[in-house]
């Protein structure tokens, strides 16, 4: 399993798979019927579809990596994400 405390700014990773917590908390919301339930996995997802290697961006003041992207919306205009990475499975180093 990668260590997503060794990643620095400008390090590339490939997106494989939307993490365990995001799922889960999908399939709570859809269960709850949230409004938008499952928003995080949703463009998770899509990240995987358009964009899955990406660029660390930043390091937050609790050594969490993050990385920016821009993908596509459901009316295919552009979107701006940012999300951190966990420490988990759901990628790889490039």
């Amino acid at each position: 399993m990668p260590d997503h405390r060794k990643l620095r700014i400008g390090d590339r990773i490939r997106i494989l798979r939307v993490p365990d917590c995001d799922r889960i908390q999908r399939e709570r919301e859809m269960r709850d019927q949230v409004d938008d339930a499952g928003w995080t996995a949703n463009t998770i997802e899509r990240i995987i579809a358009f964009a899955p290697v990406q660029m660390i961006s930043a390091i937050d003041e609790y050594g969490h990596p993050w990385f920016e992207c821009r993908i596509p919306g459901p009316t295919d205009a552009l979107e701006e994400h940012s999300l951190t990475i966990l420490d988990d499975d759901s990628w790889e180093y490039i």
